[in-house]
């Protein structure tokens, strides 16, 4: 992403760059009327007429010098007027991208590359998110390929962890339109990333693009600070989001636990009733509510791609947890009613839930009890203080009984 074009800013630089453009064509009406806007030191009519001249902006992909001309193009942003500056600057981005010619793709991104280092704040923002849409949705499959961790490639690379994140935090008066603008096109990106993966059989590499899909949209609908904001794409993207959160509870679960208090997802209660009501299963009931759920709504899983074999198992892990939370110790026949299992499958489904990273236990196989060493909480509310607050206060006790046997011993 890092630029190293020198720009050419002589006296005049601006003159060669239309000469350039108008394929040097002195007689040109595209030609003179850039040159008399240049005589008028009218940057705004100088950039208005060479975006929509497109002729121009085509020859800039084409050549391989046009990333330097593009740049100059750019500088030419700084001397508009402030309230025409976004949109000339829209427009200029959308003529790279709506472009037909017959060049690289690669020249497009360099040019927005180019346009994006001499930006800031908001600016940087938007033309990122544009760079991201052209790399996935105006190229073939291996373009889309290219975005892949093994492929090392900066915009790869910037859609891997919170990578993105730590990005925009260097962004200076980063609008939050434009973040949620960016979070948006980087969860369908990689969303057609999941798609080129999975037609060539790459599963393993879908199923990750397909977890930053759904990190990326949390991070969009938490820039939704009320309802009174939630539009159509907001509630489209919470659906979305919904639905990842009740295939896939395990993978993203420390980030899912805020899903409920979103106010896209909190939209839904009135819109998609049916999905809302089972991610709060997902999220705080057991397998009895979830089965209750299916009595009730016998297509809803149907109607949305949501396996419903692969629903059961998680719901099982998901009261596994809930248990273990309520109890130091639990008993195999406990476990074996609350997931409704024989007791001999207690064992596979306690080392299931551990390796998922959802629980860290001990199981006596003589006693046949498990005893909980650590396990995560899906919801800490006013009863979960309740239990912390009970064991902390045996803790105290236990250590106060220790403390005074070593002053006896020591008398």
């Amino acid at each position: 992403m890092a630029s190293t074009t020198l720009i050419n800013t002589a006296d005049a630089a601006e003159i060669r760059l239309v000469h350039f453009l108008g394929d040097h064509d002195a007689t040109s009406p595209f030609v003179l009327s850039c040159e008399s806007a240049i005589q008028n030191s009218d940057a705004a009519q100088l950039l208005s007429t060479i975006i929509q001249h497109q002729p121009a902006i085509d020859r800039l992909i084409q050549s391989e010098e046009g990333v330097g001309a593009f740049s100059l193009l750019a500088t030419l942003l700084d001397k508009v007027p402030a309230d025409q500056q976004i949109t000339l600057m829209k427009a200029l981005v959308s003529s790279v991208e709506n472009s037909t010619v017959d060049a690289p793709l690669d020249h497009k991104l360099r040019c927005l590359c180019g346009l994006y280092n001499l930006r800031s704040g908001a600016d940087k923002c938007w033309i990122l998110a544009r760079i991201l849409n052209l790399s996935a949705f105006h190229g073939d499959d291996e373009q889309v390929l290219n975005l892949l961790p093994d492929r090392k490639s900066t915009l790869g690379n910037l859609l891997q962890g919170s990578n993105l994140e730590r990005l925009l935090m260097g962004f200076e008066n980063g609008g939050n339109q434009e973040q949620r603008a960016l979070f948006s096109i980087a969860s369908k990106v990689v969303g057609k990333l999941a798609e080129v993966c999975r037609a060539r059989d790459m599963g393993k590499e879908a199923d990750a693009a397909d977890c930053s899909k759904q990190r990326f949209l949390l991070k969009m609908l938490a820039t939704y600070s009320n309802l009174s904001e939630v539009d159509d794409e907001a509630r489209a993207a919470a659906k979305q989001a919904a639905v990842g959160a009740i295939c896939d509870p395990v993978t993203l679960f420390n980030e899912l636990r805020i899903i409920m208090s979103l106010p896209p997802v909190t939209a839904l209660k009135s819109t998609d009733g049916e999905i809302y009501q089972l991610l709060e299963i997902f999220q705080q009931g057991k397998l009895e509510d979830f089965q209750s759920f299916q009595k009730s709504n016998p297509s809803a899983l149907s109607n949305n791609n949501i396996s419903e074999e692969d629903a059961i198992r998680n719901m099982r892990l998901l009261s596994l947890c809930s248990l273990a939370t309520e109890h130091e110790e639990i008993p195999y026949d406990a476990i074996a009613q609350t997931l409704q299992v024989e007791q001999s499958e207690v064992e596979n489904w306690v080392i299931s839930a551990v390796s998922s990273g959802l629980l860290s236990a001990k199981m006596d196989q003589l006693q046949h009890v498990v005893m909980v060493e650590r396990c995560v909480v899906r919801r800490f509310g006013i009863e979960q203080w309740k239990i912390l607050q009970e064991r902390l206060n045996v803790w105290k006790k236990n250590v106060r009984t220790v403390l005074d046997g070593l002053k006896q011993s020591q008398v």
